[in-house]
């Protein structure tokens, strides 16, 4: 391995000692709610926008006691439910190139040294399907409504669907997959508006069973001129 490859590799892999994990965003402040249908809660969602749109992202993994601070720029196309994600370090070096679709996912490119750690293509893809991708909410989901909040819920073949929608614009707060082989969760933070559209700025996905957080920041979306 050459020098700068391992300076490389210090910088990037810091090797955590059992800290307690907290969330570094504001929870959304939950307001009254109003008399809306589970269609018109996922009518207006972000990732439902024509185009393909470029996320300028900031990421942290955490996993096995590994953690991967990554800057990353992603192509999201809501049409296609396709997403490519490329993640660099603070130096501009290229760590990884991914694929995902809402079924599948294609490592493009992985650094040979971060390829050792073999399921950290796959959790990378896997998380970005589950935030991005799928699964969605839907507007056949049973609807139940409390004072401040909305939740929109079904089962799949795999687990229990839940989405739950808050705040003075009932924007999606988390969605979580319990049951069989899965157990995971995401949330959603301090949205911001881009393109017209409110895009989280903050988001947080904890995977029970297989051990690993990812936190993310969104910096920027733009549209694609692709």
């Amino acid at each position: 391995m050459s020098l700068p490859v391992r300076f490389l590799l210090a910088a990037l892999l810091l090797f955590s000692s059992g800290c307690a994990k907290t969330i570094p965003f504001r929870a959304t402040e939950l307001t009254p709610t109003r008399p809306l249908s589970a269609a018109q809660l996922t009518r207006e969602r972000w990732n439902s926008v024509d185009g393909a749109v470029l996320m300028r992202q900031s990421a942290l993994f955490e996993f096995a006691g590994l953690r991967v601070p990554v800057a990353g720029l992603m192509k999201l196309d809501p049409a296609s439910k396709s997403a490519r994600l490329v993640g660099l370090n603070d130096m501009g070096v290229k760590l990884y190139d991914i694929s995902v679709s809402a079924t599948a996912s294609t490592a493009n490119f992985v650094l040979p040294e971060l390829a050792r750690y073999a399921k950290f293509p796959e959790a990378v893809a896997l998380s970005m399907r589950r935030i991005f991708l799928a699964p969605e909410p839907e507007p056949g989901d049973k609807l139940t409504r409390s004072a401040t909040s909305y939740l929109l819920s079904r089962d799949s073949s795999a687990c229990k669907l839940r989405f739950s929608f808050g705040g003075a614009d009932a924007q999606l707060l988390e969605k979580s997959c319990r049951g069989g082989a899965e157990s995971w969760r995401v949330r959603y933070y301090q949205y911001q508006n881009y393109l017209g559209r409110l895009y989280p700025g903050g988001i947080v996905l904890d995977d029970d069973r297989a051990g690993y957080r990812l936190t993310l920041w969104i910096e920027n979306v733009e549209k694609s001129d692709e």
